[in-house]
């Protein structure tokens, strides 16, 4: 009976040496960050210095921020074709973007732009020449446009082991757009997102929050529009001069709103720019405010805060 027991724990020692170790759990993904650049229009006219020290601080800090990604939200200039010269200054900041030799990249880094009222003064040749669909075809992230120009595209890129799509609808005052067709537009935009559903979705245009973080009416019209869409999870942008924000939340699914606009700061914006720093490990982005023009941090409720959001299930 002992001699039985003994070759009993053998047995059982055995067993557990071989027996396979049960597999480890995955590494949770890298933190990445999204750069917002809310109206550059003064850089472009009184201050190009500023605009490039953005887009220097976004390429020196790529690696270190893991940046993949860069927004424009509109009036990226003050005057649009009536004043073709500030489109150097701001293709001067933004080309650098698109740089292999200045970032490292063969593609640089993936960003997208986006007209605002300013833009469109006089026309928007002038965005189309120097932003249209012949300048971003050939990026690896870009997705596609609207129409015959690029006032309204998307972009495709992944990060965190998620897929992404940034939607860029344009916008324009309704006093000055009297060719702004907004129905198509809607209808075009609800239609990215859904040939998407498998990414998760940020919307971005011009004009979205009043500072009281009330909808302003294209705001509330895109919202509408795309809330069913389950994919859509922040929308940006910027125009009115402050900060804003708001959460909203539609048949169980949740979409974020930020406004950010300091083009009422010192020299147009004093270079102020958004982070959106994502953290899949723990299911949240950070979102801060820093300008590499002063290097200063602004850590305010309104300026610095946190958006609870899932990032270990699907994009559904």
């Amino acid at each position: 009976m002992k001699k039985m027991n003994i070759w009993l724990f053998v047995g059982l020692v055995n067993f557990c040496i071989f027996c396979p170790a049960a597999p480890a759990a995955p590494a949770p993904a890298a933190d990445f960050t999204i750069v917002a650049l809310p109206d550059t229009q003064f850089y472009s006219r009184k201050y190009p210095q500023i605009f490039q020290a953005q887009t220097d601080w976004i390429i020196a800090n790529r690696t270190k921020l893991n940046i993949v990604y860069v927004a424009q939200f509109g009036d990226i200039v003050d005057a649009g074709d009536k004043l073709p010269e500030q489109w150097l200054a701001a293709t001067n900041a933004l080309y650098r973007l698109e740089s292999p030799a200045l970032t490292g990249l063969p593609d640089g880094i993936p960003y997208g732009v986006v007209p605002g009222n300013h833009d469109h003064m006089g026309g928007t040749k002038s965005y189309n020449t120097y932003f249209g669909p012949d300048h971003f075809t050939g990026h690896k992230y870009y997705g596609g446009h609207y129409g015959t120009d690029n006032q309204n595209h998307y972009d495709l890129f992944g990060a965190g082991g998620m897929s992404f799509a940034v939607v860029y609808i344009d916008f324009n005052k309704a006093k000055d757009n009297p060719d702004m067709n907004y129905p198509a537009l809607d209808a075009w935009s609800y239609g990215v997102l859904k040939a998407n559903a498998n990414r998760r979705a940020i919307v971005v245009s011009h004009d979205l929050l009043a500072v009281s973080s009330d909808w302003d009416p294209r705001g509330q019209a895109i919202y509408n529009n795309l809330r069913s869409c389950t994919n859509l999870f922040l929308m940006l942008s910027g125009h009115n001069h402050g900060e804003a924000r708001r959460t909203d939340v539609f048949d169980g699914h949740t979409i974020n709103t930020c406004l950010s606009d300091f083009q009422s700061y010192t020299n147009g914006g004093n270079g102020f720019l958004r982070l959106y720093q994502f953290s899949p490990a723990q299911n949240v982005i950070r979102v801060k405010t820093y300008s590499p023009w002063v290097n200063q941090y602004q850590t305010n409720s309104a300026s610095q805060f946190e958006i609870p959001y899932p990032m270990t299930a699907s994009a559904k």
